[in-house]
C-alpha cells in the first residue's frame, strides 16, 4: 500500500504537486515512487526507484581462479533521493515517512529553491493499493 506527500517549504513557500511514495497492489513489482532532487531543474520531483536505478556486475577475482560477480546499484546522476543523509538533518524528534527499507524525513529536509532545510513533507491524505 503506498501513499502520497506534499513537498513543502515553510522558509521560501516553495511547493509541488503531491508525490506518490512506493507502489500498489497491481504495480508493486514495476513502480516504486520516491521524492528526488531533480539537479538540472533544482525541483522535488517522483522517481521511480526500480527504473533510475542503474545495476552494473561487477566480475572480482580471488586467489587467482575464484570469480566472484558483485552487482553494483547506483542512481541516476541526475536525481538525488531524499532518503540519502545528505538531504535532510538528522534529528531524532521528527517523525518520517517509510516504505520498505526506505525512510523520508517529514521535516528539516533540502529545499532546492532557497538551499536551506525548512522543507517538509506533509501527508498528502491518499493512500492506495
Amino acid at each position: 500500500m503506498g501513499f502520497t506527500i506534499i513537498p513543502i517549504c515553510k522558509h521560501c513557500g516553495y511547493e509541488t504537486e503531491s508525490i506518490s511514495i512506493g507502489g500498489g497492489k497491481m504495480n508493486h513489482l514495476t513502480n516504486c515512487g520516491a521524492p528526488a532532487w531533480n539537479i538540472q531543474t533544482d525541483e522535488v520531483e517522483e522517481i521511480n526507484l526500480y527504473s533510475d536505478v542503474n545495476r552494473a556486475t561487477v566480475i572480482k577475482r580471488f586467489l587467482y581462479f575464484f570469480k566472484r560477480n558483485f552487482v553494483i546499484e547506483k542512481m541516476n546522476d541526475k536525481y538525488v533521493p531524499y532518503y540519502e543523509p545528505r538531504m535532510f538533518i538528522e534529528d531524532k524528534d521528527i517523525g518520517t515517512h517509510n516504505w520498505s527499507n526506505k525512510h523520508y524525513k517529514k521535516s528539516k529536509n533540502y529545499c532546492p529553491k532557497c538551499k536551506s532545510f525548512n522543507l517538509e513533507f506533509v501527508d498528502g491524505g491518499i493512500h492506495f493499493d
